[in-house]
């Protein structure tokens, strides 16, 4: 359990936002309180009390049947009063839809949200099995050819804290063979494009490139997957190319540059839209 070294006010909004991250991480098959509880670092009793007062405000849903706990539609309809994301989202989705098309694969759009990676789009011109990253999905950055794509994109003193504090986490998830992770990432610093050659998932080759904003910030991510075939390590180049174009287009479409907001909160705020 975590040391309670803040006033209650703000440490309870922080443990309602960690709860919230964590809910969204599963939002197709929610979580059950006992494991919410492990994984959080808070004891069941807190976790519940915290869980009963969101879903009062449809913050969260409960399965009452399932004994389990989800993300709730508030989420979506506060998401919707953040101003200017949506021709983003709906350019974005456009762009992966062709790409998806051009590529014979899945296009994928992301988002950045602090550590982690959102996925905001995804557009496929018929079935890919083995690909898990579906709209709405949060994991952390290094988990993906998107995330690392948006962490290649940051100053590498950032990036080598988000990167210490993404293995961290995924060691207390008891996620498997981390240093398939570490390599995906030395692999495309090499390379300057995010590459994925069955790092993530057997059978699944995938490539991305950030979506800067004006300033040069990452914002997000595009990326293409498929079989290895059809995609092979050879051609990562083509692919990256392709991408670059259609995330440069991407860029200049990106809100709340000049308003005096802080980028990092508006993008946490969309990750509600998603």
């Amino acid at each position: 359990m975590r040391p309670e070294t803040k006033p209650t006010g703000t440490q309870s909004i922080e443990r309602a936002i960690h709860l919230m991250k964590l809910l969204a991480t599963r939002g197709q098959f929610g979580w059950g309180l006992t494991d919410l509880a492990r994984r959080s670092g808070l004891d069941k009793a807190t976790v519940h009390r915290i869980l009963a007062c969101m879903e009062s405000d449809r913050l969260v849903e409960r399965d009452s049947k399932a004994h389990r706990y989800f993300p709730g539609p508030m989420l979506v309809e506060l998401g919707l009063s953040v101003a200017g994301y949506q021709p983003l989202l709906e350019a974005g989705r456009t762009t992966i839809t062709r790409l998806a098309q051009r590529s014979g694969g899945v296009g994928f759009f992301y988002l950045r949200s602090g550590l982690d990676f959102v996925v905001a789009g995804r557009a496929e011109t018929s079935e890919h099995r083995g690909m898990f990253n579906e709209v709405g999905f949060r994991r952390p950055l290094i988990m993906s050819a998107g995330g690392v794509a948006i962490l290649m994109a940051l100053p590498p003193k950032q990036r080598d804290v988000i990167v210490e504090r993404n293995l961290s986490e995924l060691a207390a998830m008891r996620i498997p063979q981390l240093e398939r992770f570490e390599q995906l990432l030395a692999r495309s610093l090499q390379l300057g494009y995010a590459a994925n050659l069955e790092d993530v998932a057997p059978g699944i080759h995938s490539f991305s490139v950030p979506i800067r904003d004006r300033t040069g910030l990452p914002l997000g991510s595009l990326a293409v997957a498929g079989e290895p075939g059809r995609f092979p390590a050879g051609a990562g180049r083509k692919f990256a190319d392709l991408l670059s174009l259609e995330a440069s287009a991407l860029g200049l479409q990106a809100p709340g540059l000049s308003t005096g907001r802080s980028h990092a909160a508006m993008v946490e705020a969309v990750s509600a839209m998603v």
